[in-house]
């Protein structure tokens, strides 16, 4: 007998896929030289209509698919994640695709994939749909990532994160076929039962590194991060941007399913190998970004250190850990959205991603400097702004599990970020600018700027309504024990 498939749970994702097939068929339909960007609005316009959707759903929850679907709090709080970053990614693609001639629309297509995608990775509740959600995410980055061909930066980009993203997958298939062996079983419920009776053996052990192998891969966590720097610098600024925030938050999202759900009953095995690789991946990543010449290949180190903090939520392996990873999350992508948006402008007239050139920008454009000055102060954890109250609680979470060797090795890196943040806010403010010509912004980017500094300052000033979220959002989630 087939189960019954319940069509309210999976409707956000059925609208994503209509309004998809709408867009290619639209595309088909209207002459090659309309002399707009009619697939950009009508995107920006159906995302802020699914906004208004996914907010009605904050409190459907049940399973479909024979439990291969779930809607949850977790589920819904970064579905709603999502759909946020592509309000700053898609108008970034608009602004970034003015320089392409052609090619425009299937970039768009590639975004709604990926949309696609992410959602269903946050709803996953079978290891076989979670496979089938992730391939839909990573092959269309596959394609964006390397979308500029005549740049050899991006096809050489592109091929790296193909081969690692495959190996990556390889690993992910290998690790679900040693748990299915032991627990006959790909259903998150039924591998959850058995971990509740069962103590961790070799088999299991084997499966559980690979499977971290593969959510290391997305979440830019050592010793899985060599792709990062080279695939940041050589992609399209907006899939840079989209990889740092949603493809990150996709992983993190599987690890709280997985390690905070599923296999909480293994907890002390799996934390003592996080916290041992969030002090890894912290230092690495910022050690990394003092010597980078390119922001974008800066910001590929830094999002290896921020996986770093991250993972300091996992080691933690508690409710609160769980909220500070969620928290965390929300305010770093206002933060490293607003950072790209800035990049995507500043290249879009200067052609360059070039540290150096951003010499004197606070001259050229006041907005553009304070903008990126504010995200950088907030990723180093500046007070009163959303990324030092989001250390703030991943830090608090280290030291309630005990695990305060961590947290000062955190704090640490905390003062090395603060070190390279501040060498390019000395280029904006401090150096002379190489040209003296303004940088032209449109009122909509203006206005999605705006966005970006409410969402930095706001958050930080207002954490308890957003804590709260990042709170309900861990403590309801399916197979929390």
């Amino acid at each position: 007998m087939f189960p019954i498939i319940h069509w309210n749970l999976i409707s956000l994702e059925l609208l994503i896929t209509v309004t998809l097939v709408g867009l290619i068929v639209l595309d088909i339909l209207l002459p090659p030289e309309t002399g707009k960007d009619w697939t950009g609005l009508i995107s920006f316009t159906a995302l802020l209509i699914m906004i208004g959707f996914w907010s009605t759903q904050r409190n459907l929850s049940g399973e479909t698919m024979g439990g291969m679907f779930i809607m949850d709090s977790l589920a819904w709080f970064f579905k709603g994640f999502f759909l946020l970053a592509m309000v700053f990614v898609f108008p970034m693609t608009r602004q970034f695709l003015k320089s392409l001639p052609k090619w425009r629309n299937e970039f768009y297509f590639l975004l709604w994939l990926a949309l696609l995608g992410m959602c269903l990775v946050a709803s996953s509740g079978d290891f076989l749909m979670l496979f089938i959600s992730i391939e839909i995410l990573t092959i269309s980055l596959y394609v964006m990532t390397a979308y500029l061909k005549s740049d050899h930066h991006s096809l050489e980009a592109g091929m790296k994160y193909l081969i690692l993203g495959a190996l990556a997958s390889g690993f992910l298939l290998y690790g679900i076929s040693f748990l299915y062996g032991v627990t006959h079983s790909t259903g998150f419920a039924v591998i959850q039962g058995y971990a509740a009776t069962h103590a961790m053996n070799p088999t299991i052990l084997f499966g559980l590194v690979l499977i971290f192998a593969a959510i290391g891969f997305k979440i830019a966590s050592v010793p899985f991060h060599l792709w990062v720097p080279d695939v940041y610098q050589g992609a399209p600024t907006p899939v840079t941007a989209l990889l740092s925030v949603g493809s990150k938050a996709a992983g993190f999202v599987i690890l709280i399913r997985l390690f905070f759900g599923v296999f909480a009953s293994w907890h002390p095995q799996w934390s003592s190998v996080f916290a041992p690789l969030a002090a890894l991946t912290m230092c690495y990543g910022n050690l990394g970004a003092l010597f980078q010449t390119n922001i974008k290949r800066l910001f590929g180190y830094s999002s290896i250190g921020h996986a770093g903090y991250l993972l300091m939520g996992a080691a933690a392996g508690s409710i609160l850990g769980a909220s500070a990873i969620n928290f965390y999350l929300l305010g770093y992508l206002f933060t490293n959205l607003a950072a790209f948006l800035v990049i995507v402008l500043f290249f879009v007239t200067n052609k360059s991603d070039e540290i150096n050139d951003y010499a004197g920008l606070a001259t050229r454009s006041p907005l553009l400097a304070g903008v990126l000055l504010l995200a950088l102060v907030s990723l180093a954890g500046v007070p009163p702004l959303v990324g030092f109250f989001g250390k703030f609680t991943l830090l608090m979470a280290t030291v309630q599990s005990g695990l305060l060797w961590l947290a000062l090795i955190a704090a640490v890196n905390v003062i090395i970020s603060l070190y390279y943040y501040l060498i390019v806010v000395k280029r904006l403010y401090v150096d002379p600018p190489r040209v003296n010509s303004p940088i032209p912004i449109s009122s909509s980017m203006r206005f999605i700027l705006w966005m970006a500094v409410a969402g930095i300052v706001g958050i930080g000033i207002i954490q308890g309504p957003f804590l709260e979220a990042a709170m309900t959002a861990a403590k309801g989630m399916c197979f929390l024990p």
